[in-house]
């Protein structure tokens, strides 16, 4: 037991050495001050990590579709399309809002031997599947591509070869066409 005198300050005990530092929420502040370094230092190792990841990622993405001789693309340019890589080859032609000049073949005469009533919203010559054969993507529908690049929607495409809707086509319709179907598009 421990007595103080009138004159004398009372002796410390235990708690109160420990209380010198202080508390926060009942947790000694040199404690807080380590988990708040703690936190910071892992916070810029997330920043950093996360900066370099983005970082590799914008340039493969820019680098694959942007240049000629990229990967998608055979050695003449012409972009080498699968059922895998085609509704992201027309979501690029939809947002770059790209169209080629029917310069091959009636492409409208093609749609109407397939039995296709729509309006071609878009086109572009393609090498199709892994053998490459030559044909060109016809993105058609019911809207116009100002509507499908706002709004987005299902579109109809078919591949076809380039002798569809020709004068000189001896194949019947159903072998001109490589791939029929329909194709999700996000707005932009």
């Amino acid at each position: 037991m421990s007595s103080s005198s009138p004159g004398r300050p009372p002796s410390r005990t235990g708690d109160e050495r420990r209380s010198r530092f202080g508390t926060v929420l009942g947790i000694p502040v040199p404690l807080v001050l380590i988990a708040l370094i703690a936190a910071a230092l892992l916070g810029l190792q997330l920043a950093g990590a996360l900066e370099q990841t983005t970082a590799s990622r914008s340039r493969s993405a820019s680098t694959s579709s942007d240049s000629l001789g990229g990967a998608g693309k055979n050695s003449a340019g012409v972009p080498v399309v699968t059922e895998m890589s085609l509704g992201t080859e027309v979501q690029r032609l939809v947002d770059t809002g790209t169209i080629q000049p029917m310069t091959s073949f009636d492409a409208a005469q093609c749609l109407r031997e397939q039995g296709v009533s729509e309006s071609i919203l878009i086109m572009e010559e393609v090498a199709w599947g892994g053998e490459e054969t030559s044909g060109w993507l016809l993105v058609h529908g019911p809207m116009d591509r100002e509507t499908l690049r706002a709004n987005g929607g299902i579109v109809s495409t078919t591949v076809v070869r380039p002798t569809c809707g020709t004068q000189d086509d001896d194949l019947a319709p159903a072998e001109n066409r490589l791939w029929s179907g329909d194709v999700m598009i996000g707005a932009l």
